[in-house]
C-alpha cells in the first residue's frame, strides 16, 4: 500500500485526484490539505468528454471554516462538486461525490464515470499507435480506471516491448545484428543497443519497463494504481516522440535520396 508521504502528495494535486484516481481509492490527506480541499476555488486542465479534448475546469469555491487543522483531521463528511469546462460551463460538467472521513479522502461517485472519461480519452491517442497497441492502451486505461491496476500494467508492458521489438526489426540488418544475439539480452540492454533509433524519453527512462515487470510480479493494486498516472503519460509521451522521430528519419531520407537522384547535365565532370 502507498505510504502516507506518497499518498499525501498525490492528494495535493488536485488535478491528479479529479482526473486520475479511480472510485473508492482511499487518499490520506493533512489537515491543511482537506483546509484546501474544502475551501479553496480550483482551476485545472483535464480531459472533456463533451468537447471529446482537453479544456479547462473551474471549481467554485467552498465556505470558509475557521479551524485547526485538527478538525479537518478528524472530520467525517461527505462532499460534492461540480467542474465546469471553461468552453460552455452551463452543459458540460463533471460531477464528483467525495467522502472524507478522518484524514482520508475516498472519491465515491462520479458522473460522467472515471471509466468512461478515461476510454474516451484514449481515443485521442489513437493516431500515434497501431491497431493492435491501440486496443491494448484502451484496455490499460478501462482497467485502471475500474481499479484493476496491475491488469493495466500487463498491457503497458506490451506496448513497450513491441515498440523495441518493432525498431530492432527495423535496423537489424542495416546495423548487422542477429536475432539470437538480441533474443536474450535483458530489456535495459536491448535499448541501450537501439538507443540511437529510440525516443530519447525512453532512453533516459529505461527504468519503465522494470517498474512495469514490477507491477506485474510483485506490487499491490493499491501501489499499481498510484502510480499508473505517471506510466500512461510517460507512454503517451514515449509513442509521440517515435512518432515525430520516424517522421523525421523518412524526410531526412526522402531528402537523402532526392538530393542522390539529382544529377543534370551541367553537373556532369564537376567533384562527386
Amino acid at each position: 500500500m502507498a505510504s502516507t508521504s506518497e499518498s499525501s502528495a498525490l492528494f495535493s494535486n488536485f488535478r491528479a485526484y479529479y482526473f486520475e484516481t479511480p472510485l473508492y481509492e482511499p487518499k490520506k490527506a493533512t489537515g491543511q490539505q482537506i483546509k484546501s480541499f474544502l475551501e479553496n476555488s480550483l482551476t485545472m486542465d483535464g480531459y472533456c468528454p463533451y468537447c471529446r479534448r482537453s479544456s479547462t475546469f473551474y471549481r467554485a469555491t467552498g465556505t470558509t471554516r475557521n479551524f485547526s487543522d485538527t478538525y479537518f483531521e478528524q472530520l467525517e463528511e461527505f462532499r460534492e462538486d461540480s467542474l465546469l469546462c471553461a468552453r460552455n460551463r452551463s452543459a458540460h460538467v463533471i460531477h464528483v461525490y467525495s467522502l472524507i472521513n478522518q484524514g482520508m479522502v475516498q472519491k465515491v461517485g462520479q458522473f460522467p464515470s472515471f471509466a468512461d472519461i478515461a476510454i474516451d480519452e484514449s481515443k485521442t491517442y489513437s493516431k500515434l499507435l497501431e491497431a493492435e497497441d491501440s486496443a491494448e492502451f484502451h484496455k490499460a486505461l478501462g482497467l485502471a480506471a475500474h481499479g484493476v491496476g496491475i491488469g493495466s500494467y500487463v498491457y503497458l508492458r506490451r506496448i513497450f516491448e513491441r515498440l523495441i521489438w518493432k525498431r530492432f526489426k527495423e535496423y537489424k540488418d542495416a546495423e548487422g545484428w542477429s536475432e539470437a544475439a538480441f533474443k536474450p539480452l535483458a530489456m535495459k540492454e536491448r535499448i541501450e543497443l537501439l538507443r540511437n533509433h529510440l525516443p530519447d524519453f525512453l532512453v533516459k527512462n529505461a527504468r519503465i519497463y522494470s517498474i512495469l515487470s514490477l507491477g506485474v510480479h510483485e506490487l499491490s493494486e493499491t501501489d499499481c494504481l498510484a502510480f499508473f498516472p505517471v506510466l500512461r503519460q510517460s507512454t503517451v509521451w514515449i509513442l509521440e516522440q517515435d512518432k515525430k522521430k520516424q517522421e523525421e528519419l523518412a524526410q531526412q531520407r526522402d531528402l537523402e535520396q532526392a538530393i542522390a537522384q539529382f544529377s543534370p547535365e551541367r553537373m556532369d565532370g564537376a567533384a562527386k
